[in-house]
């Protein structure tokens, strides 16, 4: 039985990690981009510390490369470019969900049926329940608390486009995904995919983007 159960949930781990082939987000846009932009040469506006944090050199590099790809040519210094581009990011827990499928348990050795109840707060879903389970415990003996417990991290990123000349802010894009990694560096160019695709956008729209994960 043990032998069973240890395949059925290997199964089911390998099965819901197949589930997930896109990195979902949410994205916001608010732009006044020109119908014709020619001049797309561009520098990066950083702070001071942004300049001495290899991190953030480590993502800029992932979004200058991305601005290649949509015909942004970065300058080089000594030379006024017709835009500056800056990157803002940081991630916060968002939420703490515990799980109590046998919260308290207590088997009533006659009838042989197991009682439990569980709380899902996420959904905001409680409810008790009982089903026939022989659970094999001496009479008069609880059982015990099993608790799963995930941890949801907000991870952001806003990129955003400003005339040099008029300091005018042509773009302000903004995305937002949540995941079960603290880590945004584990995100961080599907998040820059994310804040491009399609860019500039519709401008004060609002969506869901899916990116495909790579393999």
């Amino acid at each position: 039985m043990k032998h069973f159960l240890s395949i059925a949930v290997a199964t089911l781990a390998l099965l819901l990690s197949g589930c997930a082939t896109t990195f979902s987000s949410q994205v916001s846009v608010f732009h006044e981009w020109p119908a014709e932009m020619k001049d797309k040469s561009y520098i990066f506006e950083r702070s001071a510390s942004q300049a001495n944090d290899p991190e953030y050199k480590s993502y800029e590099e992932q979004l200058r490369h991305r601005l290649q790809m949509l015909g942004f040519q970065e300058m080089a210094a000594g030379h006024t470019p017709a835009l500056k581009v800056g990157m803002q990011y940081g991630s916060a827990l968002s939420d703490i969900e515990y799980s109590f499928p046998w919260h308290p348990v207590i088997y009533d050795p006659f009838w042989r049926i197991h009682f439990s109840r569980a709380y899902y707060p996420r959904s905001g879903f409680y409810y008790p329940y009982y089903y026939p389970y022989y659970f094999g415990r001496p009479y008069g003996m609880w059982g015990m608390y099993e608790v799963t417990v995930r941890r949801y991290y907000l991870h952001q990123l806003e990129i955003a486009v400003t005339e040099m000349k008029s300091g005018k802010k042509l773009a302000d894009i903004k995305v937002s995904s949540e995941q079960l990694s603290p880590e945004i560096s584990n995100y961080m160019h599907y998040l820059i995919d994310s804040a491009l695709q399609d860019f500039p956008g519709k401008n004060g729209s609002t969506r869901n983007v899916e990116v495909p994960l790579e393999k």
